[in-house]
């Protein structure tokens, strides 16, 4: 019996029933054997359904880490932001879909400050210089970004994601 089953995109590219029934199936082993479900996806939707724990991953680091509620109702880093923003079960009707500018960092070259920072519009300087540490936001929520230091400006949730847990509720049943 393994204590840890890793799944590495076990629903990409699935029909919706599919996908479905291999969720159900992989709940179904969680609770008869007791393991732990390491998911790797893209899939939020997916996330949002089977998760009790979430990790926002950005060229290969995590950045926001925390329960599912804590990273999808109360997101602090601006990759989780842009990513809620993107999922188009969350926009408007008759709206365009919002995509992220830029293109992710080549990992062959050693990044300096934030990795996030030259496709993240909330940049400061500091993200451009020095990678910032992992901030607590709660004891069991964590985020990777300078906008949580204490002497940081205070901005605003992309409006995309305010009201998100209404938005959430609705769209993904969580």
């Amino acid at each position: 019996q393994p204590k840890i089953l890793i799944c590495d995109e076990p629903t990409t590219a699935l029909d919706v029933t599919i996908q479905a029934q291999i969720l159900k199936l992989l709940k179904d082993l969680q609770k008869e054997f007791n393991y732990t479900i390491v998911f790797i996806t893209h899939d939020l939707g997916v996330v949002a359904n089977i998760a009790d724990r979430v990790a926002v991953l950005y060229a290969g680091q995590i950045v926001e880490v925390g329960t599912v509620e804590e990273v999808f109702y109360d997101p602090r880093h601006p990759y989780t932001w842009a990513l809620l923003s993107s999922l188009p079960q969350l926009a408007e009707r008759n709206t365009t879909l919002y995509s992220i500018t830029g293109t992710p960092p080549s990992l062959y070259n050693s990044i300096v400050g934030d990795a996030f920072a030259p496709r993240n519009p909330y940049c400061m300087k500091i993200d451009t210089l020095e990678e910032p540490p992992m901030f607590k936001v709660t004891d069991t929520h964590y985020a990777k970004t300078w906008l949580l230091h204490p002497d940081a400006p205070k901005v605003e949730k992309p409006e995309g994601i305010q009201n998100i847990h209404e938005k959430l509720v609705k769209a993904f049943n969580i």
